[in-house]
Formats: C-alpha cells, structure tokens, sequence
C-alpha cells in the first residue's frame, strides 16, 4: 500500500481516542500488576532494591506491558490488512502509534509529577 492510498482511506477519530484510552488503562494497570506482584513476592527490604537493579527485571517492568498490548495491537492490524479492512487497520496503526509516544514519555511525565 502505498502512502498516498494509505492517506485517502478513512480515519475513525473516535474510535482512536477510544482505544487510545482503554489501552492506556490496561497499560498502567499490568504496570501496577507488575508493581504489585514484585511487592508481594520480594518486599521491601535491602535485597529486593538490589534486586529492581538487575537490567532484566528493570526491563520486564518497564517494557513489557507495552509489548503485550503493542503485540496484540500488530496482532489485530495484520489480521484487518489480510481482510482488507482498512479503516480498522488505519485505527489500530495509529493507536499504536500512540501508545508508543505515551509510554516513551512517561519517565519525563513522571518526573515532572514528582
């Protein structure tokens, strides 16, 4: 598909906002899931920070909820290319899009809140 095809098809701005609200919910609720589950299981002593410092479970707390929701957000854009329906498709791309832009800003928002 070429660019220009790509921009003539249809946009469904509420169903982008939509999504890009539900996602971001489900986004920072396997977060606090995440959170939650490394609390219970370690608690808050001095091993458990020395723990969060291993690169890979700063890794899995930081980038794995996006690659599950970004994985099922690829997952729904290939199955609605195959059957050509390219309004969802253009949805759900720029959704994704989206949810990229807000979870690699999050540190600063953080930041900025604290």
């Amino acid at each position: 598909m070429k660019t220009v095809d790509f921009l003539k098809i249809k946009t469904n701005y509420l169903g982008i906002g939509i999504k890009t609200i539900l996602f971001s919910g489900v986004l920072l609720l396997l977060i606090f899931i995440e959170i939650l589950a490394f609390f219970l299981v370690y608690g808050s002593g001095a091993s458990s920070s020395r723990i969060a410092e291993l690169w890979y479970v700063d890794l899995t707390i930081n980038y794995l909820p996006i690659i599950l929701v970004g994985g099922f957000l690829v997952y729904r854009i290939i199955k609605e290319y195959k059957k050509q329906e390219y309004i969802k498709f253009k949805t759900n791309l720029i959704t994704l899009l989206i949810l990229i832009f807000l979870h690699s800003i999050r540190n600063q928002l953080e930041q900025l809140i604290l």
